[in-house]
């Protein structure tokens, strides 16, 4: 055992790796009797963290034998990191053992993130259950639940989708938000229903993910049910989805944006006069044109950069008037 622990002592230096490296490789049984030793009760902490070192170099049975034994240390910090190192290396036959750790409760919360996250590349049915059974636990640390959901983005199926819409429901306004921005990396038009009902939220931060995702999707449905709630919300709103929607080039928000550029609420005007600059929309110059003589100054000064841009103004009308 002298050797093979020479070697991994020897491991440390960058001159000797790859020869330490062969050596454990070619030597597996007193290897496995080694990390018996290091990671028994009492074990120096340093012996482990540097088998973690170079667990990313050794064959696949190695990997196992040291991660399989660093997820039972009572030191969460080498169960990090071995649980790091099982994402690194995807080896499927530890998954049955990470589940596990995820589903442990008394489990430190950096151990069962790692796990969601490991789990969630699987694509095995049993383990994307487990992850949405914790995404909808109310009993669960919030901030686990959103890890959660962050994973189910990375599967993305039907069942996925179903759970992340339930979360739009949820009594935490975080978990809805984190819901509403996982179905906008999702992108999925079985969510278009569930997010137009979001946009009602009593949470800003849930609406503008909301608003987000359905902006896009570049989904029919999804856009023209945008278009009607900037229509019927109150200006307040309206004025903070014109940001969010400023850039989308597509004739139903443009068509909608338009229509605002007349509307009786000054703050909602100016904003979507500084939209139609943004993202310039031909058919908007009749309205723009109005908003020329607009009582307030920053809504003329929008309109006519907006009128610029559509070609609708010469650019001497920017130069100051002398008198």
């Amino acid at each position: 055992m002298e050797k093979i622990f020479s070697a991994l002592k020897q491991s440390e230096m960058a001159e000797t790796l790859e020869q330490s490296i062969e050596y454990i490789n070619t030597h597996i049984d007193e290897f496995e009797a080694l990390l018996d030793v290091i990671f028994q009760e009492g074990g120096r902490t340093a012996d482990k963290q540097q088998v973690l070192n170079i667990v990313d170099f050794l064959i696949p049975k190695m990997i196992v034998a040291v991660i399989s034994r660093a997820l039972l240390d009572a030191d969460s910090q080498i169960r990090v990191r071995a649980l790091q190192a099982a994402y690194r290396d995807r080896i499927d036959i530890l998954n049955d053992m990470i589940l596990e750790k995820l589903m442990d409760t008394n489990e430190t919360f950096e151990v069962r993130k790692w796990a969601v996250h490991i789990l969630a590349t699987v694509g095995n049915s049993k383990h994307g259950r487990a992850i949405r059974e914790i995404t909808k636990d109310h009993t669960e640390d919030p901030a686990l639940r959103k890890e959660a959901i962050f994973a189910l983005t990375s599967i993305a199926n039907s069942e996925c989708i179903g759970t992340l819409c339930t979360m739009l429901g949820d009594p935490n306004p975080e978990i809805r938000a984190a819901g509403a921005w996982g179905l906008s990396r999702v992108r999925s038009p079985d969510s278009v229903i569930c997010l137009l009902a979001a946009l009602e939220d009593k949470d800003e931060e849930v609406r503008k993910w909301a608003i987000r995702a359905l902006r896009d999707m570049n989904n029919v449905q999804a856009l023209q049910g945008l278009a009607n709630a900037l229509l019927t919300t109150d200006p307040d709103e309206q004025v903070r989805m014109i940001q969010l929607l400023a850039e989308k080039r597509s004739e139903i928000i443009q068509r909608t944006i338009t229509e605002l550029l007349l509307s009786e609420d000054e703050n909602v005007r100016r904003i979507a006069a500084w939209a139609a600059g943004v993202n310039p929309y031909p058919p908007a110059a009749r309205n723009l044109e109005e908003l020329l003589n607009d009582p307030d100054e920053q809504t003329r000064a929008y309109a006519k950069i907006a009128l610029f841009r559509l070609g609708k103004i010469d650019p001497t009308d920017f130069r100051p008037t002398l008198e």
